[in-house]
């Protein structure tokens, strides 16, 4: 077997074996890739540990076998197609492949190095109960089922070919190929069996490649399908995954593979006899059904399992059912084979609790009873919650947003209350099922639940910190309380049980524990006032944290302390500061194994260098992060965060399409995995259609702000900051789309949320009152606009020094209309004053410019006059030009080119010269 695992030929606590000749790599460097030691060959390919220096990791490497005699082409069409199959599959009990490509003239296939050996060597060095072997072959299965969703059947699924790592995760590889160095050939219990693995393994190298690349299958494990050479389905890999669990939990073989062939041999002449006809070997899909045979087998082909054999009878009766010759009497599918051997079990345990209460007491009094007992165990497991989200905290929380007097708060606690209550249910809903997995059916085991709880004890520490806060609200918070409490972690992060398991362990001192447990408590109360907004506040928590955090000497406690601390140092402007902390928390995380909080930290990384302009570092940063989420099989809103950073650092680089890309992936997966009121959906269209309408494409951009507009207002209500943003973007997208008329409503609407939020006389007012002027000249209502105009400009004076430039645009406003109402003359002093303001953007004082250009032409009485007229018009197509407003150049010049031309008046005659005497 070829397989991407590390540890091949060690002991435990042993050390590495010492490095033999042969497993020297024949060349130091394959591509990028610099070949370490050799891991693994068989008949047509060879695994190399080798390390990739782009990415700073080691990788399992396979490559054709550099003496294989067989074709070339088809050895390396059958690598690439086994790379494609495996790389149709993420999951995280399939082995991921990073990278394919050629090298000189063979292909070459990366993927992820797995730390520890095969799922057979498991079996033999840690004599697991057979819970333990159920667990393990669940996740191998749950693989196989992801393998199967992707249209892909593995045709060789075996101990050999299923690695376990040292945290105990499974991984489904060798979607075909060779053998693992050390794992020996198939051995034989007969001399004819012998002859029939030496002629199947022969025929296995030589067999015709299917449409997904995968080979026929070793006798020991294959069904009567694959001995027929009949077309094969999902049902194939089922048997070959019983027979693989019937020798895990018996200890021997289900079957003489030399019967099945027998078995296989009599059916196919039954066929021929009935029908003259003779089964053909095809192409291997997925859906294709076996063909079947025409006689019964015979009883004892399947052995029965070992009496003495201390496993359950469900499970027993799964792994039969699944061994079954004839395909249609498999179960239909391979979920439904994991189904009954994980979930049958709980019918198992309970019907055993039933007969030995039953031996004490009464049946109708047991029933009742056990009943009673399994309601109680749990019954309390989730009552620790019921000390944070409290009806005394519900009305604290509601009667602090009430205090602050905004418009919206009653809202806002109604819809904060609304998303905590649901964190709060589902947080009891999940710590009771955890107890009841593991106390009342016995599915999980102990130190799983421990993990789980370990897990949610620290999300309720989270929720108590969001809630103390909300609960002392200023306006501020109100605004964002609806932002704060999506932002709580997620919980279906405790029901990973695999990562849960790959993190470093909790120190076995219950001192150093409750310190951790301690200073948790504290980082949450960290993350709540990030969360808020309060940086300076929570900075100084945070360095208060430091040194003891430091001391504990756990990783993942240490690489959120610092992943909190260097982005708040980005937060009061220490960026340099920040890249060096937020670095150290990556490789705190990698080290402790948090993926997903490194997934978090490497996303601030990217946006911290990508606002010192370090371009390079910061893809870097993300494409590591890429990396972490395939090793995690996939998380939609991590992925997603990510995509938005990208996308930033794309608009930062000019790249406007690629940043494009990035956010419309980014709306699909949170489209994809949160709740349609969760602002991240709203948010990310705003930003996709701002970059839209940045792009010059202002009708494209109108769908995707009008939706951000409907899911805005969908997650905090019609009266709040976020909708009078997204009514102004929208009505200047409108504007430029050239729709004034339907511009003008939300133009209007956000001059009346502001002046619910800010009062009738603000400056935010007087802003939304400019971009209402500017609908009405549109729309060419010029008396609505000066009127318009003139109260914006009237209240930015009275609140505004004389020099701001936030006057511009007011000062613009009431000279443009002006003109359009036939009053240059009047229209030059206001046009005059709004290009006094140099610092002004560009455009703006170009439209200004433009205006006063035309007014003073129509005004002018004199050659100078219309001098002045023209020279305004020069600066502002500069102006234009520099804007990359190539449309208004062109108007400025079609202007300029109607004006007649100004005849040179003659030069004034001088006075003749007094004569000398």
């Amino acid at each position: 077997m070829d397989s991407a695992r590390s540890g091949a030929g060690t002991g435990r606590g042993t050390g590495p074996a010492p490095r033999r000749a042969e497993d020297v790599p024949p060349v130091p460097q394959v591509g990028r890739y610099l070949l370490l030691r050799k891991l693994g060959q068989g008949g047509m390919g060879v695994v190399y540990a080798a390390y990739d220096p782009d990415l700073d990791r080691k990788v399992a490497l396979k490559l054709l076998h550099p003496n294989a005699n067989h074709d070339n082409e088809e050895a390396r069409s059958r690598l690439l197609r086994e790379a494609q199959a495996m790389a149709r599959v993420s999951h995280p009990n399939v082995i991921p492949v990073f990278d394919v490509g050629m090298w000189g003239d063979q292909v070459f296939v990366a993927m992820e190095l797995v730390d520890g050996g095969t799922l057979g060597s498991w079996l033999k060095e840690a004599k697991p109960s057979w819970r333990e072997v159920l667990e393990r072959y669940l996740q191998a299965g749950r693989g196989l089922q992801a393998a199967h969703e992707a249209g892909l059947v593995h045709r060789d699924f075996k101990p050999a070919n299923v690695l376990v790592s040292r945290a105990g995760r499974a991984y489904v590889t060798d979607f075909g190929l060779a053998r693992q160095v050390g794992d020996g050939p198939e051995t034989a219990s007969s001399p004819e069996e012998a002859r029939l693995l030496e002629s199947s393994d022969r025929r296995m190298l030589d067999t015709t490649l299917t449409e997904a690349g995968l080979l026929v299958g070793t006798p020991n494990y294959m069904s009567p399908e694959q001995f027929r050479g009949s077309q094969l389905d999902a049902r194939t890999d089922q048997f070959s995954f019983c027979a693989a669990l019937y020798g895990a939990l018996y200890g021997t073989r289900p079957f003489d593979p030399g019967s099945i062939k027998a078995y296989v041999s009599a059916s196919r002449s039954a066929e021929v006899e009935a029908d003259g006809t003779q089964s053909l070997g095809g192409t291997q899909s997925l859906n294709a059904a076996p063909a079947k045979a025409v006689i019964a087998p015979p009883p004892a082909l399947i052995r029965e399992p070992p009496r003495d054999a201390k496993v359950p009878g469900w499970v027993r009766q799964a792994v039969l059912r699944g061994l079954a010759l004839d395909a249609d009497a498999r179960f239909p599918s391979m979920q439904a084979l994991l189904d009954a051997l994980s979930q049958e079990q709980r019918l198992g345990r309970r019907r055993r609790w039933v007969g030995a209460a039953g031996a004490m007491t009464t049946a109708l009094a047991v029933a009742g009873g056990v009943a009673w007992q399994q309601s109680q165990v749990c019954a309390d497991a989730g009552a620790l919650m019921d000390t944070v989200w409290t009806r005394d905290a519900q009305a604290r929380l509601a009667s602090a947003f009430r205090a602050t007097g905004k418009p919206f708060a009653e809202d806002m606690a109604a819809r904060a209350t609304q998303v905590l209550a649901h964190y709060a249910g589902a947080w009891k809903d999940q710590r009771v099922r955890a107890c009841e997995d593991t106390r009342v059916s016995g599915v999980k085991p102990e130190e799983q639940l421990d993990r789980q709880v370990v897990c949610l004890e620290r999300r309720r520490k989270d929720l108590r910190a969001t809630v103390d806060l909300l609960t002392r609200a200023d306006a501020a918070l109100v605004e964002k309380s609806v932002d704060m409490a999506h932002a709580l972690p997620a919980l279906h992060e405790c029901e990973d049980v695999e990562s849960l398991a790959e993190q470093q362990r909790r120190p076995s001192d219950p001192a150093l524990r409750g310190e951790i447990e301690g200073l948790e408590d504290r980082l949450s109360e960290v993350r709540a006032q990030v969360d808020a907004g309060r940086y300076p506040a929570a900075l100084a928590a945070v360095k208060a944290l430091e040194a003891p955090v430091e001391k504990t000497g756990y990783l993942p406690l240490k690489a959120e302390m610092r992943f909190h601390l260097g982005w708040l140092q980005e937060q009061t402007g220490q960026s340099p500061e920040a890249s060096r902390l937020l670095s150290r928390a990556v490789f705190d995380a990698e080290a402790g194994r948090a993926d997903r909080l490194k997934v978090a930290i490497l996303n601030k990384l990217l946006y911290v260098e990508d606002g010192q302009k370090h371009f390079d570092p910061a893809a870097n940063w993300g494409a590591l992060a890429e990396a972490t989420l395939q090793r995690l099989g996939g998380e939609p809103v991590l992925e997603a965060d990510v995509k938005v950073n990208q996308a930033n650092l794309a608009i930062s680089q000019g790249h406007v399409d690629e940043a494009r890309k990035r956010l419309e992936e980014a709306s699909a997966l949170y489209d994809k995995a949160l709740p349609p009121e969760h602002p991240k959906r709203a948010r990310t269209l705003f930003l996709l259609g701002r970059l839209v309408l940045g792009s010059g494409d202002a009708k494209g951009a109108l769908p995707l702000l009008e939706s951000s507009l409907a899911r805005t207002e969908a997650a905090v209500g019609p009266v709040h900051p976020d909708v009078a943003r997204r009514h102004g973007l929208l009505s200047l997208a409108l504007r430029e789309a050239g729709e004034p008329e339907r511009a003008l409503p939300h133009a209007q609407a956000v001059v009346d949320l502001y002046k619910r939020f800010h009062g009738d006389k603000s400056p935010q007012v007087a802003e939304a009152l400019d971009e209402l002027g500017m609908c009405q000249l549109g729309m060419k209502r010029y008396d609505d606009a000066l009127k318009t105009y003139e109260q914006a400009l009237a209240l930015k004076r009275e609140l505004l020094p004389a020099d701001d430039e936030g006057l511009q645009p007011s000062y613009d406003g009431v000279g443009q209309a002006l003109l359009g109402l036939g009053r240059a003359r009047d229209s030059v002093a206001p046009l005059q004053q709004a290009v006094s303001f140099a610092s002004a953007p560009p455009d703006a004082l170009a439209e200004s410019g433009f205006a006063l250009a035309r007014a003073l032409y129509q005004t002018g009485q004199t050659p100078e006059a219309r001098a002045q007229a023209r020279g305004e018009a020069t600066r502002a197509r500069e102006r234009f030009t520099e804007s990359g407003l190539d449309a208004r150049v062109g108007e400025v010049d079609s202007w300029l080119q109607t004006l007649p031309q100004e005849s040179p008046r003659p030069p004034a005659r001088k006075p003749p010269r007094a004569r000398r005497r």
